[in-house]
């Protein structure tokens, strides 16, 4: 599964550490691919509610729009 996203901005390569080690901590995190101004993350297929609240968060606290989380959300609630 994948997740196409606009980067957060940062304001300095520690920032931008920091949010890499938190994005690699997301239970289900493979990889994740700079392409320009955007991310693309990958996960395996083990998608879990923990992880839908870790991405969230994520988002939350980066300020990133949330919208390319929606089609993950609606598959949780399936």
């Amino acid at each position: 599964m994948k997740i196409l996203f606009k980067a957060p901005p940062f304001t300095d390569k520690d920032s931008e550490k920091k949010f890499h080690q938190s994005l690699s901590s997301i239970p289900a995190y493979k990889e994740v691919e700079e392409m320009g101004t955007h991310l693309l993350l990958e996960l395996d297929n083990s998608l879990t509610l923990e992880t839908m609240k870790a991405l969230f968060a994520l988002f939350d606290h980066w300020s990133i729009d949330k919208s390319p989380l929606e089609s993950f959300n609606q598959l949780m609630d399936m």
